[in-house]
């Protein structure tokens, strides 16, 4: 066995079919090898992290393919310039910047057509505006009271609801009407000017009720008496039901409009007496004074101010 260096040009080596060449200079060198041709090297582990020769089948396992990759870790992008709308990838700056431009979480200004499928407010809602529309197909309050020209510096006239009744002829509307300071029903094309009248069905209200202060509007409450009585304002729109003792009608007592009825509850006469400073017409007989209701009789007095009235019936003289 020799020692020592050997300065050679080529190397001629056995390739098992015959002889071949390589030149000294092709051989890589420890330090820098420069390869060519196809170099192989065993591939590495998946997830190797050291300073292993890398391969081309481990470089291919450890990067997120180009189809529908899956991430992990935080991956990082290039930030889009304001108001770019492409497929680029939008990263956390870009999207906190677009808010930062529409609305910010408190106070938001918005513009244009703001589209949501549900919402839920836990605040106050203020709307500003010259329509309101809504367009469910129904509308729940669960506030007890619904105020209209709330706040307004106007009077209310006109203030109501409006049935838009399509082409079967102009909208029905129950509004307010100020100067007759009055409830108004009736039809209309967008003020209240035309009034009507309420016609309520027994079909679907059979079992309803309309009602004032003196109660059910479909019925003359009746004011019972056992002994003489004395009229009251409040016997206006009432029947006296009265079985002895008369009834006396005072001066300034009731109302221009106003009407009472007298029946005897009795099988004898009793008297209508015409109180001083009062004038009670008779109709049958243009006469004025005391009128005289006979057993079972029924007499009614309207009045055409707070001093005169005209009275009728049957059993009356």
């Amino acid at each position: 066995m020799a020692y020592g260096d050997l300065k050679v040009n080529n190397l001629i080596y056995d390739t098992g079919s015959g002889d071949a060449t390589r030149t000294v200079l092709s051989i890589p060198q420890v330090a820098s090898p420069t390869f060519t041709g196809t170099v192989t090297v065993p591939t590495p582990t998946a997830g190797d992290n050291s300073t292993k020769a890398a391969t081309t089948a481990f470089v291919a396992t450890s990067f997120a393919p180009l189809a529908s990759p899956t991430l992990t870790g935080t991956p990082a992008a290039p930030t889009a310039a304001a108001n770019t709308n492409t497929t680029q990838i939008a990263t956390t700056a870009f999207v906190m910047t677009e808010l930062a431009d529409y609305a910010t979480l408190a106070a938001p200004a918005l513009t244009g057509n703001a589209t949501a499928v549900n919402l839920t407010l836990s605040g106050n809602l203020t709307v500003n505006g010259t329509t309101t529309t809504v367009a469910s197909t129904n509308t729940t309050i669960a506030d007890n009271l619904l105020e209209l020209n709330s706040g307004a510096s106007s009077n209310a006239n006109d203030s109501g609801i409006i049935i838009e009744r399509g082409s079967t002829g102009d909208n029905a509307i129950f509004a307010w009407d100020e100067s007759a300071d009055k409830f108004i029903v009736g039809t209309t094309t967008g003020t209240a000017s035309s009034t009507g009248n309420i016609t309520i069905a027994a079909a679907t209200l059979v079992t309803s009720t309309v009602e004032d202060s003196k109660g059910d509007l479909r019925s003359i409450p009746a004011n019972t008496q056992s002994s003489a009585h004395v009229g009251v304002a409040a016997d206006a729109g009432k029947a006296i039901y009265i079985s002895t003792g008369g009834v006396t009608i005072n001066n300034s007592v009731f109302s221009a409009g106003d009407a009472v009825t007298i029946i005897n509850n009795s099988g004898s006469d009793q008297t209508i007496t015409q109180g001083s400073g009062v004038t009670l017409h008779n109709s049958a007989d243009a006469s004025s004074g005391n009128r005289t209701l006979a057993a079972r009789g029924m007499a009614t007095v309207w009045f055409a101010s707070a001093s005169v009235g005209y009275i009728s019936g049957a059993g009356l003289s």
